[in-house]
């Protein structure tokens, strides 16, 4: 996530050059990630702390991902050359790369995401609800294992839209919410995945409160979308 335009960029968000390599990467989150946990001292004194966490897993989410990290830095290095060429003096664009930027990435990353999020969320209760008849019958659970095969490809069709574009910074909260939710959607099938291995029904009640939480997620990242279009 996080476009060329932020004021401060993945890299100083990690606290690494533009040329550290994957491992140095990985390494800075992980130390960053740990000072910053919601269960350390620090976030539970500070409640900045929360935002900076999701801005380190966006930075993250970008640096990790060699294409992604590519776009990124074409992007952060054509803004930098941008800034450059502009007088001090002049008067800003009536339309901004920022905005042009935002255009892309709603047509591009969050409309689409948007439609495949809704489909997948919308599909968890009717699939329960057929199962819940018998949960043992093989027909409903070979119906069940299909079902989880099907999220599983939508799920990877998501996130697969989701590395299109780097976010614009104007719109990181909504590309956070939307991060986290597929995250939780991802630990959701997981643990659905369990239930016809056990019949423990923790399986389908923690899964079903995933996906409960993802639709929150979903909800936040358009009612922040919402507040930036007005």
């Amino acid at each position: 996530m996080g476009s060329g335009l932020e004021a401060v960029s993945h890299y100083e968000v990690l606290g690494v050059s533009m040329q550290a390599t994957a491992a140095e990467i990985k390494r800075a989150y992980r130390r960053l990630v740990k000072y910053y946990h919601p269960d350390s001292l620090l976030a539970k004194k500070d409640q900045a702390a929360a935002e900076r966490i999701r801005q380190i897993n966006a930075a993250y989410a970008v640096l990790r991902d060699p294409q992604a990290r590519r776009e990124y830095d074409r992007q952060l290095l054509a803004s930098q050359t941008w800034r450059r060429s502009q007088p001090k003096a002049s008067p800003p664009p009536t339309v901004s790369q920022e905005a042009l930027l935002r255009e892309d990435w709603i047509r591009q990353v969050y409309t689409p995401l948007n439609r495949v999020l809704g489909s997948l969320l919308a599909s968890l209760k009717p699939q329960l609800n057929a199962l819940s008849a018998d949960p043992f019958d093989p027909e409903l659970l070979a119906a069940f294992g299909l079902y989880l095969e099907e999220c599983a490809q939508k799920l990877a069709q998501a996130q697969q839209i989701f590395r299109r574009l780097p976010n614009p910074s104007s719109l990181g909260k909504v590309a956070s919410c939307l991060y986290y939710a597929l995250n939780h959607l991802e630990d959701a099938l997981e643990e659905l995945s369990h239930f016809p291995l056990n019949f423990d029904d923790r399986h389908l009640h923690t899964g079903q409160e995933l996906f409960r939480r993802a639709q929150e997620l979903r909800r936040e990242a358009g009612q922040a979308y919402a507040k930036i279009s007005l």
